[in-house]
């Protein structure tokens, strides 16, 4: 693995008693004395914000002394986050609450969550722990990127908690890198971008929790499904795009996102604002002032993506997909929303699908469905979302711009340089030695097997078979055997020697799309 060390530290329990909605109190009246915009005294602010965290708790039950667990467990972890934002400071102070029921499947003392930022020493500080609403905190390290909070007693294998969190982050300047990958929480000149910012429960699965080491090398994260209701209190000039559905008044920012991988925000003042609204979905564009005028094209391909992949795989799952302009030199995926790095605009005309901005919009936005909609280890399986993402990419110039598709497939795919030997498709983040190599073998032989595939199997049964696959993993963490199982529902096409051609391991294929070779799955 190619790690990054962050930084240890250990925070033993503490008998202040204080609670979460008195912290948030304080912090919002320190933060200034009235809101401009909105004429309401910060108090009055504050104490709806303190509230509505209180009001979003569960009932609880004791379960032993001293450990109280929620009366009902929710459907998925549901996170309640009140922020401060200082945008001219970078730094974002943050109350979260998160209801979870014990995901391990066994009686467990502790829990862990990732803390990707913690990969650069110093920028995020977590001050408080503890059981939401209790006086006493908790006994937590952070090491590297994961956070383990030490229980003060037993939580059952059925029970569920809430957990509340103060921490502050220093938004970091964005790392420069070459290629795909880097922190996806980031500040530039033009705006500061939270991607995976929060302190974020890790997913639980049969080999324990998921909490990847970072590395500047494609998506070194781990989000499982959950809700969010999140506020942000911030200056007056900001604008603050998040996901999911928008409240705002004054400096208030409230933003609700049902069943999400991820809750994404970015913050600028000088973003303009543009909207379309087209077959029921609510498009919106997050602009700097130079690149406005291409406003309409961006929401024009959003639209149109939505439109293609709703058909080919199945409906957009929000109200609103936002798409934001960041100081990063790339696209990146979140739920609900996409940002698009600045960079992306250069040399741009205003006309024309033969450019970098086009084809990232159209790959972003394939991500609600390869990523949000259809989750997988983006550390372990990345080909899972990223080469189906470049599929789909493949499949929107096909339907818009079909004199342009041979464009794209030679500009995009075929101009491999790698070495052939580093190319297998089926590898982690953490096995390809830089994102050059990354890129090559997921993004470009990735979509390489997939057209093979599809030109084995037929067009026909191969869309059949991904809109069935689609369908089957809706909302699970997917694996490669459940591609190849839905493939074999609707082909009978040997794909056995594709599969060595492509991947490093040993793929024991269904026998219908393998020739009832020796191993196959029946």
């Amino acid at each position: 693995m190619h790690t990054r060390a962050g930084s240890t530290s250990v925070h033993a329990a503490s008998h202040r008693p204080v609670v979460l909605s008195l912290l948030f109190t304080l912090v919002l009246l320190a933060a200034c004395s009235r809101s401009e915009s909105s004429g309401k005294p910060l108090d009055a602010t504050a104490a709806v914000l303190a509230d509505e965290m209180s009001a979003t708790a569960g009932v609880v039950r004791m379960a032993a002394p001293g450990m109280p667990v929620l009366d009902v467990a929710p459907e998925r972890p549901q996170y309640t986050m009140n922020i401060t934002l200082d945008y001219a400071g970078n730094n974002v102070h943050a109350q979260e609450k998160v209801e979870f029921q014990n995901p391990t499947g066994a009686p467990t003392r502790e829990i862990k969550f990732n803390v990707a930022l913690n990969h650069r020493a110093g920028v995020i500080k977590v001050s408080d722990a503890r059981i939401f609403g209790q006086p006493a905190s908790l006994a937590f390290v952070i090491s590297n990127t994961v956070l383990t909070v030490q229980l003060p007693g037993e939580l059952g294998r059925d029970d569920a908690i809430a957990l509340s969190f103060d921490f502050v982050i220093q938004i970091p300047v964005q790392e420069s890198i070459s290629g795909i990958g880097g922190d996806d929480s980031s500040h530039s000149a033009g705006s500061l971008t939270g991607g995976h910012w929060y302190i974020m429960l890790a997913p639980y699965f049969s080999d324990g929790w998921d909490t990847p080491s970072y590395v500047p090398v494609g998506d070194p994260y781990a989000d499982g499904l959950a809700d969010y209701q999140v506020s942000f209190l911030a200056p007056e000039n900001i604008v603050i795009a998040g996901a999911g559905d928008e409240e705002h008044e004054g400096r208030l920012w409230r933003f609700t996102l049902k069943q999400a991988r991820v809750f994404a925000f970015s913050a600028s003042d000088q973003y303009h604002v543009n909207t379309l609204n087209q077959d029921g979905v609510t498009f919106v564009t997050y602009s700097y002032p130079q690149h406005e005028k291409f406003s309409d094209d961006i929401l024009i391909t959003a639209a149109r993506a939505v439109k293609l992949y709703s058909r080919i795989y199945g409906p957009y799952p929000y109200k609103t997909l936002r798409i934001v302009e960041t100081g990063r030199a790339q696209g990146q995926e979140y739920s609900g929303m996409v940002g698009l790095g600045t960079s992306l605009y250069a040399g741009y005309r205003g006309s024309g699908s033969r450019h970098d901005l086009i084809a990232t919009t159209a790959h972003e936005v394939a991500h609600e469905w390869w990523f949000q909609q259809v989750g997988n280890r983006q550390t372990q399986t990345p080909w899972l979302d990223e080469t189906f993402a470049r599929l789909s990419e493949m499949r929107f110039y096909e339907e818009y711009y079909p004199n342009d598709a041979d464009w794209w497939y030679k500009y995009y795919i075929t101009t491999t340089r790698a070495p052939r030997s580093m190319l297998d498709i089926d590898l982690s983040i953490y096995d390809y030695p830089d994102a050059r190599t990354y890129i090559e073998a997921v993004y470009r032989r990735g979509l390489m097997f997939l057209r093979d595939v599809r030109g084995k199997a037929g067009a026909t049964d191969f869309d059949a078979a991904m809109q069935d696959y689609y369908n089957a993993e809706l909302y699970k963490v997917t694996t490669s055997d459940a591609f190849f199982d839905a493939l074999a529902r609707h082909t009978s096409a040997d794909i056995s020697a594709l599969v060595k051609k492509y991947f490093a391991v040993d793929v024991a294929l269904p026998c219908g799309i393998s020739s009832n070779a020796d191993g196959c799955r029946k």
